[in-house]
């Protein structure tokens, strides 16, 4: 039985001219669940991440988080209601440490929301021993603390995407939408970005919606799967029984010997 209903997608449809890239994408996020978003290049995964952050206006459909409508609304809107996002690529910047990239990430990004309520009614006046506060748990939760003073560019790849992680954290968030985060990871990196994820649900309480096509990933760590295929959900239930989806194994996950694999 799913958990009490967090993220509501219903007949989530955008047209570019007379081409659908999502059409009539519906399904649910149970508040603490894991969901994954799956399919081949092109299905329109990413654009229904768009769609859903408020980067890109739907055409039709309904989006509601947390009983909001916040279709369509602003990015930094959707953020503000407490769903944040990470990107396929890393976006950090190279030349400065953890510390001031977080430092950064907390200014940019939740001006509206945490930093207002730190710093009150003092326009213009960030506490720094409170936004010290916040760069420690934020280092805390992504086990960071390590690297705090070092310059992130020199970081090795697995870090930088943690980071990223760490400055989606930000904003207080209680649902994470992650875009590819093992996208470029090796073996040893995906499996430390898998117990970090598990950590962010179990630990932290927080509701993750992911893409990836890291199938192994994927299969250990999501509670359900939705899969896509040029735009529209094919199939949707749990890792094994997607895994085992006729139509599934014949549009994206080939032999049914990958079960094993």
């Amino acid at each position: 039985m799913m958990a009490a209903e967090f993220l509501s997608v219903s007949n989530l449809t955008k047209q570019y001219g007379g081409l659908a890239a999502v059409k009539n994408l519906g399904f649910s996020v149970g508040k603490g669940e894991i969901v994954g978003l799956i399919g081949p290049n092109g299905a329109g995964k990413t654009t229904a991440f768009n769609l859903i952050g408020g980067a890109v206006r739907c055409t039709a459909g309904k989006v509601v988080f947390q009983g909001t409508d916040i279709t369509n609304r602003a990015p930094s809107r959707v953020t503000v209601a407490g769903l944040a996002r990470t990107f396929q690529s890393t976006s950090t910047y190279g030349d400065i440490s953890v510390e001031r990239n977080l430092y950064r990430g907390l200014l940019s990004r939740i001006q509206s929301s945490v930093v207002r309520r730190l710093v009150g009614r003092r326009e213009g006046m960030v506490p720094n021993e409170q936004i010290q506060v916040e760069i420690d748990r934020l280092l805390d939760m992504v086990d960071m603390r390590r690297w705090r003073d070092v310059e992130a560019g020199s970081l090795a790849y697995g870090l930088q995407k943690r980071l990223g992680i760490a400055i989606a954290l930000a904003s207080r968030p209680s649902m994470l939408l992650l875009d590819e985060p093992a996208a470029g990871l090796n073996h040893e990196e995906c499996r430390e970005l898998t117990a970090l994820l598990r950590s962010l649900q179990t630990d932290h309480g927080l509701t993750l919606l992911l893409v990836e096509h890291h199938m192994a990933i994927v299969m250990e760590l999501c509670d359900r799967i939705i899969v896509l295929v040029q735009g529209e959900k094919i199939a949707e239930g749990t890792p094994a029984e997607v895994r085992e989806n006729p139509a599934v194994i014949e549009a994206y996950l080939g032999a049914p010997e990958y079960a094993h694999a």
